[in-house]
């Protein structure tokens, strides 16, 4: 056992013990997508960091043994800094002892899980009192071996609940809907299904060219049968639909305002940088970027946003996609799909990257794309000069891959304003820039 590995099991039980001792609130979110832009919205909405709210969420996705406790103890990432690694630990284990309180009463923390086993270790630390269960679909499954393996994984959220818990689940997703029927716990559900507690009505894309920073998402709720409405700035896409209407979900369970919710989630809430971004491009396209993460289900689903996307008079489709890693057995499968999709969703011009570019290329001319509107690239950055000279005004462009493919590179490369590629890009810190 590594040093790392002695330092997260001591936070673990820092956390245990300071949690029960003050007994905060503790709002969980798992799922094999979704988790950080629903954990955004959940807090959002409740007031998290609003002075005097009591409510505080993590503003990155600290979601494993050492993020949480970092978001418990509000202590920076220590990496290889000997100073921050004591402050952290002094602060934890004065916080276990009650010298130090927690700073807030309600917390909502993200789950994660690269390997089985971490989020029920995660449960066990935390104890949520509301779980979140996002989706279940491919992810990991290098460790989990296939989707059965990441749903007894996820189904942690819910299952380690306490008996007074509540669920809050995706009512459309059938294994999320599954697992939550065969347990015994209160629940409020969220989707497009009709019975959805919290149902997603209608979403529309509202383009503005003059103010552009005014262009978004708006979203029509049937919320325990009334109507409510939010326009969502600078995001698009069904995942940011699901993750206000997940958040709703928990403010119903609190009891809180839901106008209010609405209300800081319109003004606060713009999606999470590499979460379907909606960034103006040059030539006066316009740039979907969802280049934080990939997996088969969330690929499927930029696609689907990009099909239905209202594309300007003379604008084309184009998609951007790169590399979904850590599927193991399934990864030539996936991409394959990714490629059909990407051909039945009506992409004009398909530009794939990474080692299995080759794939994602096939599965698109199989499934009826001409092959002069495919094309392939060892490495993101070439891909993005291809793009700039083939993209025409009014044009629209899906960019999305899994972190190790570097995707963001291209949505610099095509941004209208890249002096502001630290603000909405991911990855655009100093340290990843000098990678």
């Amino acid at each position: 056992m590594n040093l790392q590995r002695v330092f997260e099991k001591y936070l673990a039980w820092c956390v245990k013990k300071a949690f029960n001792r003050e007994k905060p609130m503790v709002i969980g979110v798992a799922g094999s997508v979704g988790k950080t832009s629903t954990r955004a919205a959940v807090g959002i909405a409740l007031g998290a960091n609003e002075q005097g709210s009591g409510v505080v969420m993590s503003d990155k996705n600290f979601n494993n043994d050492l993020g949480v406790p970092l978001v418990v103890f509000d202590c920076e990432m220590p990496r290889k800094s000997p100073f921050k690694w004591i402050k952290l630990l002094m602060k934890a284990g004065l916080t276990a002892i009650g010298i130090f309180r927690l700073r807030a009463k309600t917390f909502v923390l993200e789950l994660g899980t690269d390997r089985p086993g971490d989020l029920p270790r995660l449960m066990g630390m935390v104890k949520p009192q509301i779980g979140v269960f996002t989706a279940v679909g491919p992810e990991h499954t290098e460790f989990f071996g296939d989707v059965a393996g990441v749903a007894k994984e996820e189904a942690a959220i819910v299952a380690m609940l306490p008996k007074s818990g509540t669920m809050v689940f995706n009512h459309d997703d059938l294994m999320v809907h599954e697992i939550c029927d065969s347990l015994d716990f209160k629940r409020t559900s969220f989707g497009l299904h009709e019975s959805a507690d919290v149902k997603v009505v209608s979403l529309d894309v509202n383009l503005d060219n003059e103010k552009t920073e005014e262009s978004g998402l708006d979203i029509v709720f049937s919320i325990q049968g009334r109507e409510k409405r939010l326009r969502l700035t600078g995001t698009v896409g069904r995942p940011q639909a699901y993750a206000t209407a997940a958040a709703l979900a928990v403010v119903i369970t609190f009891g809180t305002d839901v106008d209010a919710a609405l209300d800081r989630l319109g003004r606060n809430y713009h999606g999470m940088p590499g979460r379907m971004r909606l960034i103006r491009g040059i030539k006066k396209t316009w740039l979907i970027d969802d280049t934080y993460n990939s997996s088969p289900l969330a690929s499927l689903s930029a696609l689907h946003d990009l099909e239905h996307f209202p594309v300007p008079d003379g604008g084309r489709r184009l998609a951007a996609l790169g590399d979904m890693l850590e599927l193991g057995s399934l990864a030539e499968s996936s991409h394959d799909e990714m490629g059909r999709a990407a051909a039945e969703a009506g992409v004009d011009l398909l530009v794939c990257c990474g080692t299995l570019a080759h794939t994602t290329a096939k599965g698109a001319k199989q499934a009826g794309m001409p092959e002069d509107r495919v094309m392939t690239f060892a490495k993101s950055s070439e891909a993005g000069l291809f793009l700039q000279d083939r993209m025409r005004e009014n044009d629209v462009i899906l960019i999305k891959g899994s972190q190790g493919s570097r995707m963001e590179k291209i949505s610099k490369e095509l941004m209208a304003r890249p002096d502001l590629a630290e603000k909405l890009l991911v990855r655009h810190t100093p340290d990843w820039l000098a990678r």
